[in-house]
């Protein structure tokens, strides 16, 4: 089975954005992670910080699209809609996405032509294309390996996706470089970072399943019981960000000292090459250059 071009195009934006994350700092990561997301009945073009947000009625067109093509999909995201909006709206972004660079590469005539092998990066045309690709892929492999280390259910899921259905696994390789492409960067730039990155990951599952317990139990000895776990977590959670804010706060001062340093050198620079005297021996330095350069012959013109 071969992979489709506009899936690859996605990943090739997943890695690279994996491998901006090197130029992240503490301060920078200071919020927790949240997808912008319209409230219902507030849709339009541009939602949130770059998302597209249709209005109900261009999703039921959407959905209606989606089902004349794959019925299975549709009903899977009619379902979603009704049980959790939130992700629903996330993964109608994603197929919408998907379409449309499928759309683009179509009318570009491109569709076809390249014949990757399963799970690989196609081979695109060009020397400027084809040292791209290598990069792409190896900050694809760079984040595998990242995984086995520290998540190896996750990279053990993959590994199995990209045996059984190559293009499953090239969406879920963009998902998951959404979600653990920060960690793993952090893992390689910051260890400390790291540590509290995934100690919040570990707090929001626990958080989600959390809530799913006390939104399913009817008992209310049960429900005051989670509701205290929760508050416990949600104490922890609080922690980590203030540590992230106090990670912050000590790399900006850093840069600071660092920066005032530099200052204080350039101003000890100016004010010696104010001096006359400086000023005097180095006049005299470029004269006695100037006269004493020699007409040089140019043996290769």
């Amino acid at each position: 089975m071969r992979i489709n071009v506009w899936k690859t195009v996605l990943i090739a934006c997943c890695v690279l954005a994996m491998a901006g994350l090197s130029q992240t700092r503490a301060g920078e990561l200071a919020q927790e992670e949240q997808i912008g997301i319209a409230p219902p009945g507030h849709g339009g073009p541009m939602m949130g910080k770059g998302q597209f947000e249709p209005t109900p009625e261009q999703t039921d067109h959407i959905l209606a699209e989606i089902k004349e093509k794959n019925p299975q999909e549709a009903n899977d995201l009619a379902k979603l809609r009704e049980k959790d909006p939130n992700t629903f709206r996330v993964e109608l972004r994603n197929h919408m996405r998907e379409q449309f660079m499928s759309r683009m590469m179509e009318q570009r005539g491109e569709q076809g032509k390249w014949q990757p092998q399963q799970g690989q990066m196609p081979q695109a045309p060009g020397p400027g294309m084809g040292m791209m690709r290598e990069k792409m892929q190896e900050k694809t492999d760079e984040f595998l390996k990242c995984l086995k280390e520290n998540y190896p259910d996750e990279a053990a899921k993959l590994e199995q996706l990209k045996k059984d259905n190559p293009e499953q696994y090239m969406r879920a390789l963009m998902i998951s470089g959404k979600k653990y492409g920060g960690i793993c960067q952090a893992v390689k730039d910051d260890p400390n970072l790291a540590k509290v990155l995934k100690g919040q990951m570990e707090l929001r599952n626990k958080r989600t399943e959390l809530l799913k317990q006390i939104k399913a139990t009817t008992d209310e000895k049960q429900k005051k019981t989670l509701t205290t776990e929760l508050e416990q977590i949600v104490g922890q959670q609080f922690d980590l960000i203030v540590k992230r804010k106090q990670m912050a706060y000590e790399d900006l001062t850093k840069k600071l000292a660092d920066l005032q340093k530099e200052v204080n050198q350039r101003k000890a620079e100016v004010e010696k090459w104010k001096g006359k005297d400086y000023k005097n021996q180095k006049v005299k330095e470029r004269v006695t250059e100037l006269l004493n350069e020699k007409e040089k012959f140019e043996w290769d013109n």
